[in-house]
């Protein structure tokens, strides 16, 4: 059967480190184990014996949390038990509850527990389980006792008759230390200051991959779209090609056709001018045609026959052609073409 996998699992271990067997705690559940072979969990925390920690009440200045940490040691010289420099301390916004733990416990306890592949979410003292209050609060173990006066000082009893003399007919609270670990959520996490967990920043691919599947057919579609249109202007444009190549061989039988534009052009320097004619010969129209016109045209398609050119052209163009001819002396009229644009349809005229 399968081990149950735990949502938050809890480890004390002994206070010299010599054995790496811990105590854990998960849920309703206890044990002890060592550290190769503790419960599965999805978040681990770390608990500092109370031995090795203590707790100070302080009234503490309003200033950031890095600031008050640096005069922490300052704040409570007079009260260490441990030189500060021997110490870790933690506090929280808002309270005036600072704790000690040794540094060197600290430092080596968390450098064992990453030899095990175990970094803990956070680090607690023992004594932030017990809740704070206004009567005696002593929460029992199998090993010890914890105790909070009502002054906030904290101490740990080995012999549970002698705090039953301290404290004789005080109202007191008890507790099960078990229980506390199990079910409270302590203020403070000590790791922070010098034991700050550093960021690593990590992402989850998953999370982006119905975007990217839209993005990747979004580009597709687009991608087809552009190919499509480049191979239908690739297409009229070999076609528009390929007819201007008969019009100038039937307008100049049995002579190579290169570049029917390059070869107007040519001969157009050739005669050194133009010419008109009664009998509607091809060359002169065209010529004249191509020097009024100029460059820019977007000419779809050109026809010669019976003495009458054609050319098809978008509609602003077709307008204009026809209004440049007509000052030029040449017959030009415009006609809707199947394929939506117009014919500009020009005959030889003499200039009057």
């Amino acid at each position: 059967m399968n081990d149950p996998i735990y949502t938050l699992l809890r480890i004390l271990p002994a206070g010299d480190l010599a054995t790496t067997e811990v105590r854990w705690f998960a849920e309703q559940a206890s044990g002890s184990a060592s550290l190769s072979e503790l419960p599965h969990a999805q978040r681990i925390e770390l608990i500092v014996p109370a031995a090795l920690s203590n707790i100070y009440i302080a009234e503490l200045p309003r200033q950031s949390m890095a600031r008050r940490q640096k005069l922490l040691p300052h704040l409570l010289e007079d009260r260490l038990l441990s030189p500060a420099a021997t110490l870790h301390f933690g506090l929280k916004d808002n309270s005036n509850k600072i704790i000690a733990v040794e540094r060197k416990w600290l430092e080596h306890c968390l450098r064992l527990l990453a030899e095990h592949q175990i970094n803990p979410a956070a680090v607690w003292s023992l004594y932030d389980f017990l809740p704070d209050g206004s009567d005696w609060c002593i929460a029992i173990d199998q090993q010890a006792c914890l105790v909070r006066t009502p002054e906030g000082q904290y101490s740990q009893f080995e012999d549970a008759h002698i705090l039953d003399s301290l404290i004789g007919d005080a109202p007191r609270e008890d507790l099960i230390l078990a229980d506390l670990i199990q079910s409270t959520a302590p203020g403070t996490n000590l790791l922070q200051g010098d034991f700050a967990q550093r960021r690593q920043w990590s992402f989850d691919w998953k999370t982006l991959q119905t975007p990217a599947l839209l993005l990747s057919a979004i580009f597709a579609v687009v991608f087809l779209g552009q190919v499509g249109d480049w191979w239908q202007l690739r297409s009229t444009k070999q076609a528009l090609q390929r007819e201007m190549r008969q019009t100038y061989a039937a307008a100049f039988p049995g002579e190579p056709v290169f570049d029917p534009v390059l070869q107007l052009q040519s001969k157009l320097r050739e005669r050194g001018g133009l010419r008109s004619s009664s009998n509607g010969d091809s060359l002169d129209l065209l010529l004249q045609v191509a020097q009024i016109a100029g460059n820019g045209l977007q000419l779809e398609q050109l026809e010669y026959a019976n003495g009458l050119l054609s050319m098809e052209l978008p509609d602003s163009q077709a307008s204009s052609l026809q209004a440049q001819l007509k000052g030029a002396g040449l017959s030009a009229e415009t006609q809707a073409a199947t394929t939506g644009r117009m014919k500009v349809l020009i005959r030889p005229q003499a200039v009057k």
